[in-house]
């Protein structure tokens, strides 16, 4: 639980000690090994403010909501070679990553669009440019309650811009570590998968959720590759999951064979730029998909994605194409439209 003055004011020491190290180091007067013994050092601060919940209040449990009861919503934002995943519920909103630096433009409007005024939390997955180049435009536009980011600090401009943003705007500021959940409403369980630790790899640091709404779930990989696939296999953890944001883009770094097993999803959504220059997805990829059976969907081709669920059933809706209907969702589009 984050309550109280002393814990701001330990978020405010790291992310200024993180915004002076970075500072330094592209000045060129110390090497990244002297970070990171900084950072070892100074990781009891980390430790105050990482609890096993990111929550400001306990909730009680609630069963699972009817056909045409309240629904959650998760908008995959078209923001090219990147991505962007809006989440609402009663109106909660959680923000995941933000696209690249020229894609916040994108993104503020698409959120003003939904009706989005406040953030109660928003997830930077690792500090890659395609991830949060739009972060710092959100920042300016919303009221964003708390920011969670995956404790792996990053030695570029764009990452410095958004510790500076936070600190300036006094956003209380969080590390996910796996274990942890996230309280976003009572309706809903949000698991914190990975990291366990910062192993300096960003992309295998990458934040993993697991969402569940009742009978519905939703696996969002960042850009977790082969490496942060099998821990989370071998951890034990359930990543059985109805719908999986597929890891890196389609890259074949990702998405192995077991853990796409392991997830066993029914809808495969892939957040990538039209010709862009890493030739995501890779054929690979899109052949390991299509031979599992899952649906695939993607942003270059379709736009924006929207699935929306009651906790039993869900549909999907994409830009280019408007309604589409799973055969699994097909009870539910019939009855929303009876």
């Amino acid at each position: 639980m984050f309550q109280g003055d002393d814990k701001i004011k330990t978020n405010q020491l790291f992310t200024l000690a993180i915004i002076v190290l970075t500072v330094i180091f592209v000045s060129g007067c110390v090497s990244p090994d002297s970070i990171s013994d900084y950072m070892e050092e100074i990781q009891p601060y980390v430790e105050d403010i990482v609890t096993d919940n990111i929550h400001e209040e306990t909730h009680p449990d609630t069963t699972v909501p009817t056909i045409n009861g309240d629904l959650l919503t998760v908008h995959f934002i078209d923001v090219g070679q990147g991505d962007s995943i809006l989440i609402q519920i009663n109106d909660k909103n959680m923000l995941i990553d933000a696209g690249d630096n020229w894609s916040g433009d994108t993104v503020v409007s698409y959120l003003k669009d939904n009706d989005v005024e406040d953030l109660d939390f928003v997830i930077a997955t690792h500090p890659h440019a395609d991830h949060i180049g739009g972060m710092v435009d959100v920042i300016d536009n919303f009221n964003v309650m708390r920011f969670i980011d995956s404790g792996n600090p990053h030695t570029t401009r764009t990452y410095e811009n958004i510790l500076i943003a936070i600190d300036e705007n006094d956003i209380p500021f969080s590390l996910a570590e796996s274990g942890q959940t996230i309280d976003l409403d009572p309706s809903v369980t949000i698991e914190v998968l990975n990291p366990v630790e910062p192993t300096g790899n960003l992309n295998d640091d990458s934040i993993v959720l697991k969402l569940t709404y009742g009978e519905v779930s939703f696996l969002f990989t960042g850009d977790a590759e082969e490496r942060a696939e099998n821990r989370m296999i071998d951890e034990g953890y359930d990543i059985d999951s109805d719908i999986l944001k597929v890891g890196h883009h389609g890259s074949r770094s990702s998405t192995i064979q077991e853990f796409l097993d392991s997830v066993s999803p029914e809808v495969c959504i892939i957040m990538v730029g039209t010709d862009n220059r890493y030739g995501h997805p890779h054929e690979e990829v899109i052949d390991r998909l299509n031979l599992f059976g899952c649906e695939i969907y993607r942003t270059d081709l379709d736009g924006n994605i929207i699935v929306k669920t009651d906790g039993r059933d869900y549909s999907v809706e994409t830009q280019n194409s408007g309604l589409v209907i799973p055969m699994t969702a097909m009870t539910f589009a019939l009855t929303a439209e009876a």
